[in-house]
């Protein structure tokens, strides 16, 4: 009479076909280095570690891979640069690996910084006439932008180009 098996013993049998890529392993390494680069940047931004333990840290990583350390550090913190909030940890963190081209960086969002301002000036004047052709004027209205989509837009655009110039200029490191 055949045996009964465990629910073990037949996923075990199951198991034993599957393996692993040398591609997969190397998607599991980068997506743990990408948490634990992640959680240190927050650390830092947070107050938790600081300077000198945040580049002790990283050190630590790149004596593994160098290469891929600095690669993913530098998108994690270009995808957190903002232009409206302070960034200057950010960049601080940025030119400890990017090295020179960090002035670079600093160029960029100052010139960014200059560009989201006359486009909210000027999409401030577009909401305000459209108060007035309402009716609503006067020295108390003040047009809540955070609420506008088209602002929204405008500055999802923005924010989007500077992270591909900031890119760009990182390449090179």
């Amino acid at each position: 009479m055949a045996e009964i098996k465990s629910t073990l013993e037949i996923i075990m049998e199951k198991a034993r076909k599957f393996s692993v890529t040398e591609e997969e392993k190397k998607g599991f390494k980068r997506r743990e280095l990408e948490g634990k680069i992640k959680g240190l940047v927050q650390k830092a931004l947070d107050g938790m570690l600081g300077s000198e333990r945040f580049q002790a840290e990283i050190l630590a990583l790149q004596a593994k891979d160098k290469d891929q350390v600095d690669q993913v550090l530098k998108e994690e913190l270009v995808t957190r640069l903002e232009l409206e909030e302070n960034s200057q940890e950010l960049l601080k963190m940025l030119e400890y690996v990017a090295g020179s081209t960090s002035s670079g960086v600093r160029k960029v969002m100052a010139d960014f910084a200059k560009k989201g301002e006359k486009q909210k000036e000027i999409r401030r004047k577009i909401l305000l006439e459209s108060f007035m052709k309402k009716g609503v004027s006067g020295s108390a209205v003040v047009p809540n932008l955070d609420a506008d989509p088209e602002w929204a837009r405008a500055r999802s655009e923005i924010r989007q180009q500077l992270r591909e110039e900031i890119r760009e200029k990182l390449k090179s490191v």
